[in-house]
């Protein structure tokens, strides 16, 4: 069961920075905490999957995401493990698309 945000963390302000492929950083920018970070990457208008149009299926924004500090991300269910498993993508990989962010984190992509 996902973690309901506090108002604590929801008026937090949380920093991602995001690296390409080689690793190297090509943004960083700030979010409120609990927001969805799927959506939040759209908005900025970076490039990220979406056939499925966010709901978890297809596994097209999968990311490495590095937390910075502890339990900055949502924990990953079983429904996420196996939509990676099915669509042959890392397991310690995340889909942008089922975490919220509660801290700051690092987040990579072989597609950027």
């Amino acid at each position: 069961m996902e973690k309901i945000p506090t108002k604590e963390t929801l008026a937090k302000l949380i920093t991602v920075t995001v690296l390409n492929k080689a690793g190297n950083k090509i943004d960083e920018f700030q979010m409120r905490g609990g927001t969805n970070l799927w959506v939040f990457i759209r908005k900025r208008g970076l490039p990220i999957g979406s056939a499925c149009s966010g709901v978890g299926v297809c596994g097209a924004c999968h990311l490495k995401v590095t937390e910075i500090t502890p339990q900055s991300i949502s924990i990953q269910n079983e429904f996420e493990k196996e939509t990676l498993i099915k669509n042959q993508k890392p397991t310690d990989e995340r889909l942008a698309c089922l975490c919220r962010i509660s801290g700051d984190i690092i987040i990579q992509a072989d597609y950027w």
